[in-house]
């Protein structure tokens, strides 16, 4: 696959100085962040999502996807956004990236995962009647997850790589939601800042930041102790203005 020559030459600078060599906030989340959700069309995402000269696209019935990886596999990426069938305009959006940070090199590679999703909720989910606001939030990120999945199922098909960063988020959530079901108290803390921390089970000390604004969910994930060596998670930029 051809590759554009900017996108090239910094992979090749990434490798050559023991960095990461994938630049997630402008090839994937920048992307991101141009879906609005109940505004952007099928049309409009496609044009701001897909580049096919850096990335490969799939689509299913209503969800359409753009990935890619580097570092021989060890580092991959998506953007994937569902639609409504009728509107045709965008109910759902995730942005991810698994990246293979070299500190130097000769440094052992600490693989670090991030997960940016949004959707827009049903009002029988979030108007429920739950016995505490715990419950509320257990239930809306349980719901996340599952259209999380749905939505994948319907483009995984076409790549193992896409399958690979699919199956971590999956991990990732399913992690979170084990530790709420086994302590449901801890729920209180997906608002915060800190949000909640959690073991993911192959890049272990992981956080989780869920919002609800409106009929609006927003999720962030990192994934690995390598994200707060130096900057903790509520600390961090994305983290405080999701």
């Amino acid at each position: 696959m051809k590759k554009t020559g900017q996108f090239v030459i910094a992979l090749i600078i990434g490798l050559a100085g023991g960095c990461q060599t994938l630049n997630e906030e402008k090839v994937v989340f920048e992307k991101y962040y141009e879906t609005t959700l109940g505004y952007s069309t099928s049309a409009d995402v496609l044009e701001s999502l897909h580049n096919p000269l850096d990335e490969y696209l799939s689509q299913g019935d209503r969800v359409a996807a753009t990935w890619n990886e580097a570092d021989d596999g060890q580092t991959h990426w998506f953007n994937m956004v569902a639609f409504d069938e009728e509107a045709l305009t965008a109910v759902r959006k995730y942005g991810f990236s698994l990246v293979e940070q070299r500190l130097g090199p000769n440094a052992p590679p600490k693989p670090k995962m991030r997960l940016d999703g949004e959707l827009i909720a049903a009002s029988e989910l979030l108007d429920a009647v739950y016995p505490t606001q715990n419950a509320r939030f257990i239930a809306v990120l349980g719901a996340v997850k599952t259209h999380f999945a749905q939505d994948a199922l319907e483009v995984v098909a076409d790549s193992q790589i896409l399958q690979s960063s699919t199956l971590m988020v999956n991990q990732a959530l399913n992690a979170a939601l084990v530790k709420l079901q086994n302590n449901p108290a801890m729920a209180a803390r997906l608002p915060w800042l800190e949000g909640l921390e959690f073991d993911h089970p192959t890049l272990g000390q992981s956080r989780i930041r869920m919002l609800i604004l409106g009929n609006t969910v927003k999720v962030k994930i990192k994934a690995s102790p390598a994200w707060f060596r130096n900057t903790p998670f509520e600390q961090h930029p994305d983290v405080k203005y999701m």
